[in-house]
């Protein structure tokens, strides 16, 4: 079994900050942590209150899950709870909702919790979109579950963020390639994590 050393220091009342290695003393590692990213994503809201829905919640609260996953839950919560909005995840995994309710109701932050497969519920409306479901190792169309997650919420003017774009996100990576320019989107790709993009739509033509 991995270390739990992470989320006591979380329950002890440490900040995130203090204790990811690249926020002081390495910082060669600011991108291995998917932080960097989601605090980009955040600042760029400069304060205003946001609604973020997210497809997958927290798979496991060992420590290499930390570095594995990113935890975004704890990012999206924190900012929510400091300046209003509303956080909405979705897992097909009552255990992985169970880690993201504990963490939740330990930090205080509120989140809205939901068992379903991610296509029947995900809706317009958010703010920020993070699609980071199943990828290759667990469902052979991960390509296809997030692109049609996408197809949902592509008229939206929203930020949409995929993690682990090589192993449940090529079909979109290409649309967007393809059809991002016209559309007026921002695509950004990251080498952090397992490769993130980011597909800025709140200036779209639609």
């Amino acid at each position: 079994m991995g270390s739990f050393n992470y989320v006591a220091s979380l329950l002890q009342g440490a900040s995130h900050d203090d204790i990811t290695p690249f926020t002081s003393s390495r910082p060669e590692l600011k991108c291995i942590f998917r932080d960097v990213v989601f605090k980009e994503i955040l600042d760029s809201f400069e304060g205003k209150p946001i609604e973020v829905f997210q497809v997958g919640a927290i798979e496991s609260m060992e420590d290499q899950f930390r570095l594995g996953s990113g935890w975004s839950d704890i990012f999206w919560g924190n900012y929510i709870k400091r300046n209003g909005g509303k956080l909405v995840i979705v897992d097909i995994d009552i255990n992985h909702i169970a880690n993201s309710n504990f963490l939740a109701q330990n930090l205080q932050y509120e989140v809205h919790l939901h068992i379903a497969d991610a296509a029947r519920v995900i809706k317009e409306g958010f703010d920020v979109y993070y699609l980071d479901g199943a990828d290759i190792s667990y469902a052979e169309d991960a390509h296809d579950q997030t692109m049609n997650q996408f197809k949902i919420i592509e008229n939206t003017k929203s930020i949409v963020l995929v993690d682990d774009v090589p192993t449940k996100a090529r079909k979109l990576k290409d649309y967007v390639i393809a059809y991002g320019l016209a559309s007026n989107w921002i695509v950004k790709e990251y080498s952090c994590g397992n490769g993130m993009m980011t597909i800025d739509m709140r200036n779209q033509n639609v």
